[in-house]
């Protein structure tokens, strides 16, 4: 562990063992301090908002128009406006009429000329195959299903994961096999992760 940030402790990590660091200490200073939301640009919110509230469950806390663009605030159903400030769990979607033309970069594709950045956002689920199911039912696109731990399903480049820069352990691959990916309607990466891993 190093002196100066036992919580950074410096690489090189062994592969396929997991490094957990010991609890920060206490911060006054940031002691009140929350992960809130994740903000996504979106195209069509009639098709978002049935991906992320009808499929997923989320519920819509508010919607601000304000006039350039329109804010959609989504959350878990205990969520209000009264109590945003100390809320977790949240998405905030911006549809910006004018982007129409704009392509959006979302983030896991290496063959896009922009580049890559936004990997994907996550839900935990009692089952992931029930909600695998419910998502097709939706019609939306499954990327990964389960029990698959192939390459092309990483979200890296082909060469990272056959090898040229380590083997991929087989405890991550057990863990890869049991969540999914899905794909929202702006092409965003959803994965879906049992409450439990086994493993």
């Amino acid at each position: 562990m190093s002196d100066k940030d036992p919580n950074f402790p410096p690489p090189p990590y062994p592969p396929g063992q997991h490094i957990i660091p010991p609890p920060r200490p206490a911060s006054p200073a940031t002691a009140e301090y929350r992960l809130n939301h994740l903000m996504l640009r979106i195209k069509d919110p009639e098709k978002s908002l049935r991906f992320y509230n009808d499929c997923f469950g989320l519920h819509t806390i508010f919607i601000f128009n304000t006039g350039a663009w329109t804010i959609y605030y989504l959350g878990p159903r205990d969520s209000s406006i009264q109590t945003l400030g100390t809320s977790k769990g949240l998405l905030e979607l911006y549809h910006i009429p004018a982007d129409a033309s704009t392509q959006y970069t979302f983030g896991n594709d290496y063959t896009n000329p922009s580049g890559v950045g936004f990997g994907h956002i996550g839900f935990t689920v009692p089952d992931v195959a029930a909600a695998l199911e419910r998502v097709k039912s939706f019609g939306y696109e499954v990327i990964k299903p389960l029990d698959s731990a192939e390459v092309k399903d990483m979200a890296v480049p082909g060469a990272v994961v056959e090898g040229k820069e380590g083997e991929v352990v087989e405890g991550y691959k057990n863990v890869f096999r049991q969540l999914a990916f899905v794909r929202d309607p702006d092409g965003y990466w959803v994965e879906i992760v049992p409450q439990v891993v086994k493993s």
